[in-house]
């Protein structure tokens, strides 16, 4: 009996040690991926020569779609599509020996790829914890329940979600939510929209509208502010957002960003017609959000239960959602998917149904990839993910609160 409880201690550690190991060789194995963490050292060394960054890399992509040829070689240059008032950290981590701020970005990158990890491990309940312990070490290698490279690309919406996702766990565990707005505030420096993740602590405590509120306040002026302040930096930055949505088409895969590709793919305008579509369903999304929010602070289900539906309801009022934005739900998006399935039947079926779903999942993002080489399909697919978790979980929430007697089918426990 010893021996069966050291080793559901130990697999777990052997499967994390596998999935760092294969970090590095999979880098060796693809040393451009990084293309993310390039542009910001790119963008350092535009600030550093003096030079405006978003006229750079612009005038670089310009370069590249005038030369056919080097399509067949290259990759199209990355625009630095972050407000100017983010270059004020540029210029200070620019100051820097290049060797401290190269290595000390990747720890903390690192940081960022493990610590929602450790926090959506605290969702899972007592007898779910066997079984997330096994999953974890998977989970930076299929975000969104899907095996892409995501991790590799060492982009900042790693670090800024670690930030989140830290700060939301004191809100949660100790009701301290002034770290949270500060995170908040800070990252939404980098990416505005995630202003949206404010309606955490207002739909996990009481009386917390106002402090929510002056925090979108006080982002919302950060970023209005900044046109006065770096006008021909501001200039730059909307016309690489253009690029971004209009010739590169990264409209992500929400609701809007996928109706938005589909209309520009038909020809027809997109901004008026997917912005109305957004303020619709996000409306209603906040309302189901608000009425599952009473539910749980009136204690028909605990707060692990809570967790996995919020966050992912939460990210799905980003306008704009990109891979980046899903990659730290992966385990909460598990989480609903074996509370959901096991609830309607039994544990040794649950296991199978669920293995099913993500090889099925997984094998039709691989055709779909192989076939599409905009990739927009398997946006619709990520995008169905996401939705569907979310739609699953509300479903189960509700159950169990008419049904509190009624839960999942547990999971053996170690003995």
């Amino acid at each position: 009996m010893t021996y069966r409880i050291s080793l559901y201690r130990v697999i777990p550690v052997v499967l994390w040690i596998l999935a760092i190991a294969a970090i590095p060789v999979w880098n060796a194995l693809s040393p451009d991926m990084d293309w993310d963490a390039k542009l910001y050292l790119n963008t350092i060394h535009s600030l550093q020569a003096g030079h405006d960054p978003y006229a750079d890399q612009i005038e670089a992509l310009n370069d590249f779609n005038a030369h056919p040829a080097l399509h067949l070689h290259d990759r199209a240059p990355v625009l630095y599509i972050y407000s100017p008032i983010t270059l004020l950290l540029l210029r200070l981590v620019g100051s820097l020996p290049p060797v401290i701020f190269i290595w000390g970005y990747w720890l903390i990158y690192a940081a960022g790829v493990f610590v929602p990890i450790w926090v959506c491990m605290q969702a899972a309940e007592p007898k779910e914890r066997l079984f997330i312990a096994f999953l974890a070490p998977a989970v930076p290698f299929f975000p969104g329940l899907l095996q892409e490279a995501t991790l590799m690309d060492g982009n900042i919406a790693y670090i800024l979600y670690g930030l989140i996702f830290i700060t939301a766990y004191l809100g949660w565990r100790r009701g301290q939510w002034h770290w949270f707005y500060l995170a908040t505030l800070a990252v939404s420096c980098f990416k505005i929209p995630m202003l949206s993740l404010l309606a955490i602590p207002v739909l996990s405590a009481r009386k917390q509208w106002l402090p929510a509120g002056i925090t979108a306040a006080a982002g919302v002026a950060l970023f209005v502010v900044q046109p006065w302040i770096w006008p021909s930096y501001f200039h730059g930055f909307l016309h690489a957002l253009d690029i971004e949505f209009n010739l590169k088409h990264g409209f992500g895969v929400s609701p809007a960003g996928l109706l938005g590709r589909a209309l520009l793919d038909a020809g027809l305008p997109f901004f008026t017609a997917s912005m109305i579509f957004y303020l619709l369903y996000a409306l209603l999304l906040f309302a189901i959000l608000l009425y599952l929010s009473r539910l749980f602070l009136d204690g028909k289900f605990s707060l692990e239960q809570w967790i996995p539906v919020l966050a992912t309801g939460v990210i799905l009022l980003n306008p704009r959602i990109i891979e980046y934005d899903f990659a730290p739900l992966t385990l909460l998006m598990a989480l609903i998917l074996w509370r959901t399935i096991s609830s309607v039947t039994s544990f040794a079926r649950a296991i199978l149904y669920c293995l099913l779903f993500f090889a099925a999942a997984n094998v039709i993002a691989i055709l779909l990839s192989a076939n599409d080489s905009s990739y927009i399909n398997l946006a619709r697919l990520q995008g169905f993910l996401l939705a569907g978790a979310f739609i699953a979980g509300c479903w189960n929430l509700l159950r169990q609160a008419r049904h509190p007697a009624q839960a999942a089918a547990p999971l053996p426990t170690r003995t």
